[in-house]
């Protein structure tokens, strides 16, 4: 009887191009954030921030170098005050999601006359839904839930109304920068290498396998006796997985007991030609794209080490780099963070807040320009702050914001509970053109 050979094509699985998108056509009052899924950005977010090594690194970094040394006011009496109303702790947090998430949030509590501002908290921006603004000339409310992936804790979420937008003793201040295309949200600045940190995670897994599996190369463990039934055939495979994978079993030799030599199990080796080499630039290709979308000037600022620094020295190089990543990473940041503060506070009626934040310079830096320069270390420092800060919260800053609609006189329904966040920065945040 002539044997027949049966072929299939496997088809492997394939991972498609991130699609960032609000669902504003979605049956439920909040606005869902997705990116490969229905309402999955802010946890792919935070699992590509978990399991990427340069990523976590490079977020956590410059969240550091944002913050600095704490948010501070030029006024002596105010900045007394400034450290009750928003402890730098914080400050802190909302920097860190500002740098992870590209978006964060205020808990703003206001005095019974609403009149005046008495405590700002950090809420955690992950947890937070913008309501749909319907006809609305801004969004209003905001949606606090824990997880908005289970369906019981979704339905004992809470609406808490944006800043400026009721009479409530409670708002939230989301803070966001532009991003094209989306309305509700906005997304970090390292969105562009998303995929490369589950790249660098993958990597994790394959290198974690191979030590479990002894560095045993992808063979085919062929027994010649036979095809054995479908239960005995899983009772062999657990057997052989039992005992010659994982990191206990690395070195261990098998026996084998045969009839004759036509029986005796052969094993074929699926060699890959230099598959070291090739992981070896996958990872060292998405190292670099993780550094280039977070736009570090030098991997050294962070503690990574990589080929090819391009100075002459590494004190020339950390010099350098950093001057250069603070005016055009740092600051971009620190200024959004300030004209919304700044905002909100003049709004909770403060005036002349006058808001820095004092930078985190290496000492390393601040040594060898003082020394270049004949100044002390402290006046170096100083005069770093002092370049760094933003005209727009100083003393006369001019007119840095557009017209604001006039707050509402309604009130809100109820919330009196403690939660958390709106966007500040931008004063009016849609226009209705009507035909």
């Amino acid at each position: 009887m002539k044997q027949q050979s049966k072929f299939s094509v496997v088809n492997l699985q394939s991972q498609d191009i991130p699609r960032i998108m609000e669902d504003i056509r979605t049956r439920y009052a909040w606005v869902p954030f997705g990116v490969y899924g229905q309402d999955d950005f802010f946890s792919a977010v935070t699992l590509a921030h978990n399991t990427s090594t340069t990523n976590a690194a490079c977020i956590e970094g410059i969240a550091d170098l944002i913050y600095g040394k704490g948010l501070y006011s030029k006024d002596p009496a105010f900045n007394a005050l400034l450290q009750r109303l928003i402890p730098q702790e914080e400050i802190k947090r909302v920097a860190f999601d500002l740098k992870l998430y590209g978006n964060a949030a205020f808990q703003v509590y206001w005095n019974d006359e609403h009149t005046k501002i008495i405590k700002m908290y950090h809420v955690p921006v992950q947890y937070l839904r913008a309501e749909k603004i319907y006809d609305n000339p801004k969004i209003e409310n905001y949606y606090y839930c824990t997880d908005w992936n289970d369906q019981r804790s979704v339905k004992n979420k809470k609406k808490v109304p944006a800043f400026e937008t009721s009479n409530e003793k409670m708002e939230i201040l989301y803070i966001k920068n532009y991003s094209p295309s989306l309305y509700y949200y906005s997304l970090p600045d390292w969105v562009s290498a998303l995929q490369f940190s589950f790249v660098e995670a993958e990597l994790s897994n394959l290198h974690i396998n191979n030590i479990e599996n002894g560095f045993l190369p992808a063979v085919m463990l062929n027994f010649n006796t036979g095809v054995p039934a479908p239960e005995e055939r899983q009772t062999i495979e657990a057997l052989v997985q039992n005992k010659f994978t994982g990191t206990r079993n690395a070195g261990r030799f098998m026996l084998s007991f045969n009839d004759d030599v036509a029986s005796k199990p052969t094993i074929d080796v699926i060699n890959i030609d230099n598959l070291h080499e090739k992981y070896e630039y996958v990872a060292t290709y998405a190292q670099d794209r993780i550094l280039v979308a977070h736009r570090v000037t030098s991997p050294l600022l962070f503690g990574i080490r990589t080929e090819g620094n391009g100075f002459s020295s590494q004190s020339e190089e950390m010099k350098t780099a950093f001057s250069i990543m603070q005016t055009m990473t740092i600051s971009p940041f620190q200024n959004l963070l300030l004209n919304s503060l700044d905002y909100a506070l003049v709004c909770g009626g403060y005036d002349n807040t006058e808001l820095y934040f004092e930078q985190l310079t290496p000492l390393v830096i601040l040594s060898q320009t003082a020394e270049d320069t004949d100044k002390s270390v402290g006046k170096v420092e100083d005069e770093t702050n002092k370049s760094m800060e933003n005209p727009a919260t100083q003393d006369n800053p001019g007119d840095q914001t557009p017209n604001e609609p006039s707050k509402p006189t309604k009130p809100a329904t109820g919330l009196n509970e403690p939660i958390n966040q709106y966007s500040a920065f931008f004063k009016q945040d849609y226009q209705i053109t009507n035909k």
